[in-house]
């Protein structure tokens, strides 16, 4: 069984004994914490690294917590990454309403309480677990999708130049595709109803039996095969030899493939 990977929770302090303390509160989650004792620090982390959040302490030498939350807002990579801001002081209303500003999801105050940090931070790493599992199934429709395009592209190219004629059918009865060799042999069209339509250029004299056949055929979903005349609006009599095979996805019918292969030459001999 494949463990789930860990995500990214971005510590930032610039005293090393309080990241050592929310490195231990937060070991329990069994993620990948990464420390950083300076803003600057923590800005080259987010260079290369998504975090699922960022705790950030607001008093700090050089760069405090609100310009590092201005930088981490400026970068597009980090732009939307939740920020929970740490303080040792009571914070007034300007104060908490310029990190809000800022992108804070929370304020919470020194000494933390292990169980309210861990179940904030544990909020925010499945959220960002449950976005990239989304993500990761987003690529594999588009990959997927990409691949039936281009399966859909080499089956009419190849269908197109095919000497013998190949046409799909609806569980509906419609016609949904006619290469060109089965439409210049039929003279029908993707306009036409497969019964309607295409079961019209059968010669006269072959109507009735064929398409008592093809009724027959479809109700028991096996392979068909017969042979018979088609006639063309020029009055062109030719033989034909029709296959077909009901076609499915994962269990569930859904028409039928089919050729039609010009066989005049072997009934003139």
């Amino acid at each position: 069984m494949v463990s789930e990977p860990k995500v990214n929770v971005l510590m930032v302090d610039d005293h090393s004994e309080n990241l050592l303390a929310l490195e231990a509160i937060l070991d329990s989650l069994g993620e990948n914490l990464v420390k950083a004792h300076s803003g600057m620090e923590a800005l080259r982390c987010l260079l290369n690294q998504d975090f699922a959040v960022i705790l950030l302490d607001v008093q700090m030498p050089e760069m405090d917590g609100f310009e590092t939350a201005t930088l981490i807002r400026q970068r597009e990579r980090s732009r939307h990454t939740p920020i929970i801001f740490l303080t040792a002081f009571s914070t007034s209303d300007t104060l908490v309403f310029k990190g809000y500003s800022l992108g804070a999801v929370d304020y919470l105050l020194k000494p933390l309480q292990p169980e309210i940090l861990i179940s904030k931070v544990g909020v925010f790493v499945n959220l960002f677990k449950k976005t990239a599992e989304v993500k990761r199934q987003a690529a594999q429709l588009a990959a997927v999708n990409t691949e039936l395009r281009q399966s859909e592209q080499r089956f009419r190219s190849l269908s197109a130049c095919s000497p013998v004629g190949i046409f799909l059918i609806d569980i509906e009865g419609n016609c949904t595709y006619m290469n060109p060799r089965c439409q210049a042999m039929c003279g029908s069209t993707l306009e036409d109803n497969f019964i309607e339509g295409w079961l019209q250029s059968v010669h006269p004299e072959d109507r009735n039996r064929v398409l008592a056949n093809w009724s027959a055929w479809t109700q028991e979903n096996q392979e068909y095969s017969n042979e018979f005349r088609l006639l063309t609006p020029e009055g062109i009599v030719r033989w034909v030899h029709v296959r077909s095979s009901p076609m499915s996805t994962q269990g569930k019918f859904i028409g039928y493939v089919g050729t039609v292969e010009d066989i005049t030459e072997r009934k003139r001999h």
